[in-house]
């Protein structure tokens, strides 16, 4: 289960508890010689109600089968269906990792929802409201070339520009030639548009699952 590349990096294979491969890990002696642990993530059963055609399933998919999101039961997700803004506060939490540090929660709780006024958990969460608290998080560069075309409260045009600049939109956000967006600021976030907000704020991309 030990092998060594032509380089002399070690990569090694370990089993989960049914027996089969579940980790991988390698040791880079390039740079700070860092030792990457992988996991094997296994396919979940997709959603019933997620069409193959729709243009969020992959990042639906995605977040599923990383197990940061879960469907509403009956293995329905209700993708047309709207969060509290502290139902995409623990996702996002989750999402980014921070679940796995307890002592570093409460901060990065507190540094998520700056900057956006009357916060609170039961709230439902407006597309201006998730990309404040995003944004906070992730810290992009804001993208003072994107306008926005549509109602926005000031203080979360900064965070919206940050994202669409790098890339973090869902896929009905269409940005015009002159940098122009029509982001629905202040629309309600739909839970299709927070799996592809947050798989593509965080990376979440995975080839295509084969189907027997």
């Amino acid at each position: 289960m030990l092998f060594q590349d032509e380089l002399g990096n070690k990569v090694t294979f370990k089993k989960g508890a049914n027996g089969q491969i579940q980790y991988f890990y390698y040791t880079s002696q390039i740079g700070l010689g860092v030792v990457a642990e992988s996991q094997k993530m296994e396919a979940a059963s997709p959603f019933t109600d997620v069409p193959a055609s729709s243009k969020y399933r992959a990042h639906i998919d995605n977040l599923h089968a990383l197990g940061l999101i879960q469907g509403i039961g009956g293995n329905r997700f209700d993708p047309q269906g709207t969060m509290t803004q502290g139902q995409f506060a623990d996702l996002l939490i989750r999402s980014h990792g921070w679940y796995m540090f307890p002592d570093m929660i409460d901060a990065n709780q507190q540094q998520m929802i700056k900057g956006i006024p009357g916060y609170s958990r039961s709230k439902p969460l407006t597309r201006q409201v998730a990309a404040v608290m995003i944004q906070n998080l992730k810290q992009l560069q804001v993208d003072t070339r994107v306008t926005l075309t549509d109602p926005t409260d000031l203080w979360a045009v900064e965070a919206i520009q940050a994202l669409i600049g790098s890339g973090v939109v869902d896929p009905d956000t269409r940005i015009q030639k002159d940098g122009s967006v029509h982001f629905r600021s202040k629309q309600l976030l739909l839970r299709q548009e927070a799996c592809a907000l947050l798989d593509k704020a965080f990376n979440y991309y995975t080839l295509p699952l084969a189907s027997k």
